[in-house]
């Protein structure tokens, strides 16, 4: 989703127990599912642990994986952070109120190997441009590098980010550690894109009515 900047902190969470249930997986885990990094290049230094997760990136009625039950009551102080944070708009209440509540469409657990990199890029499909794109640190280091348009923004362990991902975005884990981050991609009913006022200002969002904005090769200037 686009807003106005590249990184917005929403809060800190205590993830003592999701970090010690994390730390706990072995490789036979984190390498199970290489559907992701097997599909996007950008994510071929990643392994992947999907919590709630759909090859088709639908924007609803999501699929809940295996891995998600037995991390559920470690996971929802985070989610509780994010939506709390949401629910503090007006507007977002009121979108809500009309067309039900928000949820997370996407979770999961993503791994950048010591030295690896993930190169920059920017998020077009649907579902991607479409949501809220939230970054919670499990496991880094001072040395992983996340870059949004050139901006570099250090991310502790415990912090809850939404970060830009209609702009193009890209880490580098410098350190000599495994960098850990779950990643939500959290939907509010009816939320529209920016680019949307002037793209069909009269109709809804749809892959349809947005497909012309969301795969356009350079980032909207909507919000600048």
């Amino acid at each position: 989703m686009n807003f106005r900047g590249d990184f917005l902190l929403l809060g800190k969470t205590d993830i003592s127990a999701l970090r010690e249930r994390v730390l706990a997986f072995g490789e036979d885990d984190w390498n199970r599912d290489a559907w992701r990094r097997s599909q996007f290049k950008a994510h071929q230094q990643t392994t992947t642990i999907p919590l709630i997760f759909d090859e088709d990136f639908r924007h609803s009625q999501p699929t809940a994986r295996p891995d998600y039950a037995p991390l559920r009551e470690a996971i929802e102080p985070a989610l509780g952070l994010i939506r709390e944070h949401y629910d503090r708009s007006d507007d977002l209440r009121r979108l809500q109120d009309a067309n039900g509540p928000a949820y997370p469409v996407r979770m999961l657990l993503a791994r950048l190997c010591p030295g690896g990199t993930i190169p920059a890029h920017m998020d077009r499909i649907f579902s991607l441009a479409h949501s809220h794109r939230v970054h919670l640190p499990i496991v880094t280091h001072d040395d992983v590098k996340f870059v949004i348009d050139g901006r570099r923004q250090p991310m502790k362990e415990g912090e809850v980010w939404e970060i830009n991902n209609r702009r193009a975005h890209e880490v580098e884990n410098a350190s000599p550690i495994y960098r850990v981050h779950m990643i939500v991609d959290w939907v509010i009913p009816g939320e529209r894109c920016c680019c949307s006022a002037h793209a069909h200002p009269t109709t809804p969002c749809t892959p349809d009515n947005c497909r012309a904005t969301d795969f356009r090769p350079m980032p909207c200037d909507c919000l600048h």
